[in-house]
């Protein structure tokens, strides 16, 4: 798939799963060798965080975010809690009643 997602077959059915190497995709991102926007860095550093405990800084990341991308991350950390997201977000648009 590229350089730092493969797929694996799925234990307990036909699926697959992608296995990610966060932190080699962040060492990537850190050094310039992998291209991407500020905000597609910022949610790689979030993510790699929740996943593997990649050390992030969120005051900088939270910072600069949308509201869509914030609500992709309360969606992600509810989610990584075992919690389904609040009443009201709306998978991942940030969106609150």
């Amino acid at each position: 798939m590229g350089r730092f997602v493969r797929l694996v077959p799925h234990v307990a059915g036909n699926g697959v799963l992608a296995v990610v190497a966060w932190r080699a995709a962040v060492r990537a991102l850190s050094t310039g060798r992998l291209p991407c926007s500020g905000g597609e860095g910022r949610v790689l550093r979030i993510a790699a965080s929740i996943a593997e405990g990649v050390p992030v800084d969120l005051a900088e990341c939270l910072s600069t975010m949308d509201s869509v991308n914030i609500g992709l991350v309360v969606d992600a950390v509810y989610r990584a809690g075992g919690y389904a997201a609040p009443g009201g977000v709306g998978a991942g648009r940030g969106e609150w009643s």
